[in-house]
Order: C-alpha cells, then sequence, then structure tokens
C-alpha cells in the first residue's frame, strides 16, 4: 500500500470533510496488507462457516498472524554453540548463538511463508534441491519437502494436478522459489539486508501434470479400486495398500486422493551440463519416494518410482528405469558421450515396512538363485549401481526425439551394479560394511567393475516387485570372474547400512561420490566408458575402481571447531551423542546429504550432513578433501537434549511441538549463477549448453562460494502450523565458507 493509493481512495470516497461517512466495499485489494490476503479473518471464518468442509481451529486467526511473506524470517534456526543457560539465546522467535566459526549463514525462505499474491505456501521439511538461470535476472530454486502425509506426524495440505480432474495430492511437494540474480549475488555482503525479502520474485507449486507408471495421468482415488492411481500407493489391482505406523489396515488421506511419500533428495541437471551435447535433453529435476508402509498382507505390491520434472513444462514424469526399490537420491553423472546419459541412484532397496515373508515365497517359487539359496527380503542388499540410458531413444530402441522420457534416456537403458572379487581375504569377501570398519584407510582401493543386470525395465508397463531389479543383487553378476559377487553392505544374504547419499564429479570427471549411513565414503572412478560406449550399445561391464576417502574410524582428530560447536553437556562437536552417551561416539554417524564442489586451484571440497538423531544438536561440515581429509565445523541444529529445545524455543516463531533432532539435508552451488566478469556483468548466460556452469563454478574460490542449504526442524510442527498444515517449519539457509587457505 502506497500514499498514493491511500490519498486517490480518499479522494474518490469524497472523505474530505466527511469524517463520519461510510467507505463503500470497493476497498483496493492492496488495503489489505495481510501476507495470506485475508484482512477480516473472524468475519470470513463466520461467512464460510456453512461450507461443506470449512472447519476452523479456534485459534485459526491468531494464528493467521504468523503467515508472512517468503523471505520475510531473517533468524536461522541453526546454532553455532548450545546456549549453555544464556536467557537471551533462549527467545521464542529469535536466532540462538549464530558465531559460526567457519562461514556465515543467512535464511533465504522459511517453511509457511506464503506467496503475497497467489498465497501459495511453502511446506516442509526442505530437503533435495537445485538451481538455474530462470532468465538473465532470475535464478529459480527448486526444492522438494520430505513429508510423509497421513503415513506420519502432520499430513500437508494438499497441491493439485491434472486440471481439470483437480486431483489431490498430499505429503511430499516440490516447490520453486525465484530470486533476483543481482540481489541474491549481494545477499552476503555486509551492506545487504538481514531478510531475503526483497528479493524474492515469484514462488509456488512446481507440478502442474502428473503421469503414473502407465504413462497415464493420475487421476482421483476410488473408493475401492483406481483406474489411473498414483502407482506406489497402491497394488497391482488398484487397492490402497499404504498405511500409517501401527494401523491394522489401509490409511487413506484426509483431505487429498494420493502420498506423495517421502521425496528424499533431489537433483537438478541443466541442458548439457557436461558439455555440449553431453548430458540431458532437457533442464530437469529428479526425485524419488524413499520409503513407505505397506499393509502387511499386501499381495502384488508394485514399489516406489523416482519422478523427473520437466522444468520447462511442469510435467512429473513416474519411471520405472531405476527398479521400484525405492531411491534416496539419484544424480546425473558424466558418460562423455553425447549419445548416453549416466545416472547414479542410491537408497533403501525394499523399505516397505516389513519383510513380506509372502513376497519372498513368492520370488522363490518363480526364480532361481544363481548359488542355490533362497532370496531374502531385497532391503540394504545392494551395491552402488550405475544406469546408462540412450537418448531420443524409445523403449523399443526406435529413435525418438518428442517424448521427454525418451529424449532423456529413461526409456532405453540398462542398470549395473558394482562387484568385484569375492574370494576369501579380500574386501569383497568381508562386505563393504566390515572392510571399512576394520580394514580401510584413506586412500585404499577396490577395484571391480560395473556389471550389467539380467534385469530389464518394461517402460510403460506395471509388474508386481518380485519381478524388480532390487533382487538380482543376491546372485552372481553375469559375465564376471568366477567367485565375484556385487558388493554390498553385508554379503548377500544380511541387511546392512544403507547407501545413502550420491554426488557426482562436479569437474565433470567418470566419478561418482558415495556415502553410507555407517560413516564412510569414498569415490568411484570409471574412466573407461567413454570408449566403451563408442560402439553405440551398452557394454556388458564397465571397469571401475573404489578409493575410500573416510573410513568408519575415529574423525576427532580431523575436526576443525573453530572455537564452536559447544554441546549442553560439556562435550563438544567432535564427537556425536546420537544417544546421549558421554563420551559420543568418534565416527561419523548416518551420513546422509553430502555435495562434492570443486573450487579454483584444483581443491575439492565435500559439504557433510549427518542424520543421526544427536542429541545435542546435528552437525554440518565442510570437508576439505585430501588424506587425510579436514573437517570444518560449521554448525548444528536441534537435538533433543539441546538447551533451545528444551526450553522449547524456536527461531521460527511459536511453532515448537515437542524437542527433536533436526537435520542439515541437500546443498547447491549456486556460484556460477552468480559469478561476474570484471566489468560487472554476470559470467552465465541463461539456456548455456556449452557446460559452462560446471566449468565457472570451479574457477570460484571457496570463500566466495554461495552454497544453498535445507534445514529441517523436526520440532517445529506446533502451533501455527496446525492450523494450515506446512509440515514442520525448518528454512531454506545460505552458507558462504570461510575456511583456511594455502
Amino acid at each position: 500500500l502506497t500514499c498514493g493509493e491511500l490519498k486517490a481512495f480518499y479522494k474518490e470516497q469524497a472523505c474530505c470533510g466527511q469524517p463520519s461517512r461510510e467507505l463503500s466495499e470497493d476497498v483496493p485489494e492492496s488495503f489489505c496488507t495481510s501476507s495470506a490476503g485475508v484482512c477480516a479473518c473472524e468475519r470470513m471464518k463466520i461467512a464460510l462457516a456453512g461450507v461443506p468442509g470449512a472447519m476452523f481451529p479456534v485459534e485459526f486467526c491468531s494464528h493467521m498472524e504468523h503467515i508472512k511473506p517468503v523471505g520475510f524470517r531473517s533468524a536461522p534456526i541453526c546454532e553455532a554453540n548450545d546456549a549453555l543457560g544464556d536467557a537471551s539465546l533462549m527467545q521464542d522467535g529469535q536466532a540462538g548463538n549464530t558465531n559460526f566459526p567457519h562461514g556465515m549463514l543467512k535464511v533465504l525462505a522459511t517453511v509457511g511463508e506464503v506467496n503475497e499474491r497467489t498465497g501459495a505456501m511453502l511446506t516442509g521439511v526442505p530437503d533435495g534441491n537445485g538451481a538455474y538461470l530462470l532468465d538473465a535476472t532470475t535464478v529459480r530454486y527448486v526444492y522438494q519437502s520430505e513429508s510423509y502425509g497421513q503415513i506420519s506426524r502432520q499430513e500437508t495440505f494438499p497441491f493439485f494436478v491434472n486440471e481439470p480432474a483437480h486431483v489431490g495430492v498430499t505429503g511430499s511437494h516440490i516447490h520453486y522459489i525465484d530470486f533476483d540474480r543481482t540481489l541474491l549475488a549481494q545477499y552476503m555482503e555486509a551492506s545487504a539486508p538481514s531478510s531475503a525479502y526483497s528479493m524474492i520474485k515469484d514462488s509456488g507449486e512446481a507440478v502442474v501434470t502428473m503421469y503414473n507408471l502407465k504413462r497415464e495421468l493420475v487421476g482421483k482415488r476410488g473408493d475401492v479400486t483406481s483406474d489411473a492411481p498414483h502407482h506406489s500407493n497402491v497394488n497391482l489391482a488398484g487397492d490402497y495398500i499404504a498405511m500409517k505406523s501401527g494401523s491394522s489396515g489401509p490409511t487413506l488421506p484426509a483431505k487429498a486422493d494420493w502420498l506423495m511419500q517421502s521425496l528424499c533428495s533431489a537433483h537438478l541437471a541443466v541442458k548439457y551440463q557436461w558439455g555440449s551435447g553431453i548430458g540431458v535433453e532437457d533442464n530437469l529435476f529428479i526425485t524419488n519416494e524413499e520409503w513407505i508402509n505397506y499393509v502387511p498382507e499386501a499381495d502384488g505390491i508394485i514399489g516406489l518410482p523416482v519422478h523427473v520434472l520437466n522444468l520447462a513444462s511442469h510435467e512429473l514424469f513416474a519411471t520405472s528405469a531405476f527398479g521400484l526399490g525405492g531411491q534416496e537420491k539419484v544424480v546425473e553423472v558424466n558418460t562423455g558421450s553425447a549419445d548416453f546419459v549416466g545416472f547414479v541412484p542410491s537408497g533403501y532397496n525394499g523399505a516397505f515396512g516389513g519383510s513380506f515373508p509372502h513376497v519372498v515365497a513368492y520370488r522363490n517359487g518363480n526364480y532361481s538363485r544363481t548359488d542355490g539359496h533362497p532370496y531374502v527380503w531385497p532391503q540394504n542388499i545392494l551395491p552402488t549401481r550405475l544406469y546408462l540410458g540412450k537418448k531420443n531413444t524409445d523403449k523399443d530402441g526406435n529413435a525418438d526425439s518428442t517424448n521427454f522420457l525418451a529424449r532423456n534416456g529413461f526409456e532405453h537403458g540398462a542398470l549395473y551394479g558394482f562387484a568385484t572379487d569375492c574370494s576369501s581375504g579380500t574386501p569383497g569377501a568381508q562386505g563393504r560394511d566390515a572392510w571399512h570398519r576394520d580394514t580401510a584407510a584413506p586412500g585404499a582401493t577396490v577395484a571391480g567393475a560395473f556389471y550389467k543386470l539380467r534385469w530389464q525395465d518394461t517402460p510403460g508397463q506395471v509388474r508386481d516387485f518380485v519381478h524388480d531389479a532390487a533382487w538380482e543383487f543376491q546372485d552372481a553378476p553375469e559375465g564376471a570372474p568366477e567367485g565375484w559377487c556385487f558388493w554390498t553392505a553385508a554379503g548377500a544374504n544380511e541387511s546392512g547400512s544403507k547407501t545413502e547419499h550420491v554426488s557426482p564429479d562436479p569437474r565433470g570427471g567418470l566419478r561418482v561420490l558415495q556415502t553410507s549411513t555407517a560413516g564412510y565414503f569414498g569415490i568411484y572412478d570409471f574412466s573407461d566408458l567413454t570408449n566403451l560406449l563408442s560402439g553405440g550399445d551398452f557394454p556388458q561391464s564397465i571397469p571401475a575402481t573404489y578409493t575410500c576417502l573416510q573410513p568408519e574410524s575415529d574423525v576427532r582428530h580431523m575436526i576443525e571447531l573453530g572455537g564452536a560447536g559447544l554441546y549442553a553437556d560439556g562435550q563438544n562437536a567432535t564427537v556425536n551423542p546420537d544417544s546421549g552417551q558421554n563420551p559420543g561416539k568418534e565416527t561419523f554417524e548416518d551420513i546422509d546429504a553430502v555435495e562434492w564442489i570443486a573450487a579454483q586451484g584444483g581443491e575439492d571440497y565435500i559439504v557433510i550432513h549427518e542424520d543421526s538423531g544427536n542429541d545435542f544438536g546435528e552437525r554440518k561440515f565442510l570437508a576439505k578433501v585430501g588424506v587425510p581429509m579436514t573437517y570444518y565445523f560449521v554448525a548444528m541444529s536441534g537435538g533433543s537434549k539441546n538447551s533451545r529445545q528444551l526450553a522449547m524455543v524456536s527461531a521460527v516463531e511459536g511453532v515448537m511441538k515437542s524437542p527433536n533432532s533436526h537435520e542439515f539435508s541437500g546443498a547447491t552451488d549456486l556460484s556460477a549463477l552468480l559469478a561476474k566478469n570484471g566489468d560487472g556483468t554476470f559470467q552465465l548466460s541463461p539456456g548455456d549448453t556449452t557446460g559452462a556452469q560446471r566449468s565457472i563454478e570451479a574457477e570460484v574460490p571457496i570463500n566466495e562460494k554461495s552454497l544453498v542449504v535445507s534445514l529441517q526442524a523436526h520440532s517445529n510442527y506446533g502451533g501455527w502450523t496446525t492450523s494450515f498444515h506446512p509440515d514442520a517449519a525448518g528454512q531454506i539457509l545460505l552458507y558462504k565458507p570461510e575456511v583456511p587457505v594455502a
């Protein structure tokens, strides 16, 4: 509202000299200063009382006062140190200790904030993310929320797709936020505003159209079965089989047709990110349903697809290209070929809420393991995998440059698993977890190869999970030498630690970083791939070498706290008390989100986030790659025994439900989007297809980087969130490192 608008309205209403004159009801929309567009809340409640289903909580209007525009809040949820009894650091709606030791963190957006023009609200908990240039003046940031709908906690309000059918989807959303490029580039400067509000250009839901595995538009849920379902929610007959933990039967969404369950991490790939003609053909955002709970007696389980978003058309496509065991993250890697794309998926492999003995029996009744042993439930029995897809090719191998999935290599491909010698005394015989715990040292290598699976995807068809790729890692790799096996966490018969996040070599090397929830990580190198693809066919095997960067071992002496990281019990962030123990664990625990960052001078860094349930505050690190590694402590957040949590305060006012763990999640390097030439112009042009984004990133010094980070705050789903159901109020943060450099 401007003074000019107020003056014009005053004159139009002939108010001069008439102080008691009643105004007309035609008040300009700009006079309403509510971010959500509701300026007479109590009157609205009365007016809508007769609308079917319109039931407002008693505190709805007081809760409405907390609805702010996107970018409004400036107090970060995370801390540098525990408050340690300092009353000034334990005020609700204010930050704690923000003397971050290795770089500044500022808030970009907070869950529950809304678009002032449309009312569209951001949901949580924020997880995987990415960014690209929408145009020369706009950075479009895309993130997906990891939410569980009716399965757990707070069922998020639905987003709607496939109009006019108006199909509602609860659980995880995919959002976009548009930032003014110039203002975002200046945001970490001393003279910049404290909040991001002034740089927000737009925000909203990124998905408009949604397809299922049969390539059908997802339809409404039927009373009994559904003809065009969201396939992760149903069995082959179309019966709804997803259930809330502890329930005795299926649990239907209360306000939606379908549940998008636990979109856990994501990867944004721009067209030709690895160089001219090399990489995907469209800007896309790839995310995935990670886990779910199915009723124990479920027959005809289908599983969990990966979802690929066409960023230009807002169409979301389900794909079975990676199998349907559920993924944590899928990233694009360089193949060095203009004809093939490469992706590395990582995740649970069958986290469906049980071990389903009848499904295992069905598998064993239709298939025989190569070693003669019976198949077991496949969860966490899998190696690092590699997917190759032939671009511009349909499922039958014919040329097709019009279909989005075919164009980007999702229709005609092959899935591979890393295998190695498993004879006595080898890392293969030990298993991946035991080798990293008992034998491996930084720099240790394991020679092997990625072997093509016997399993083949059938795009557009929906099959029983018993036929899925998930089971094949219990078999011997086809074509491998005698005694080789897939290198899984604990062998072919036992579930081990989860293969968690992956991140591609940002310099375009044919390599990928793989982490584990056991706390170790390393790099797989498959540099021969380009030559093997030169013949135009999928190779049977791809030689590869794994190099351990960090075993499951003591990291205390490698952590640089910078004078911060103090816990409430007197310990510090060199240890992880994930069960309140003193002393805490000396190793990393449940490494979740990682992002491999290239910096000037050939230096490599890794953003490391744990998801361990650290009782005093989940840790965030920036690691300098080397032997040994160096881990710079950046911040911590949450924890059931953290002082601010126990005092029931948060930087986001009025949302604390109960003390709980937090989690730093996805990270994205924005530096190429914001880098400038000497004359002040931006270096990267929108729509670049030369791979310049990656090359520019690699020339930005680490302390000049702008890294966007998502923060999940699992304690923040009380108070005003209960009226609007955005799930827990986490944040999107911008991080500018400040670490020692040579």
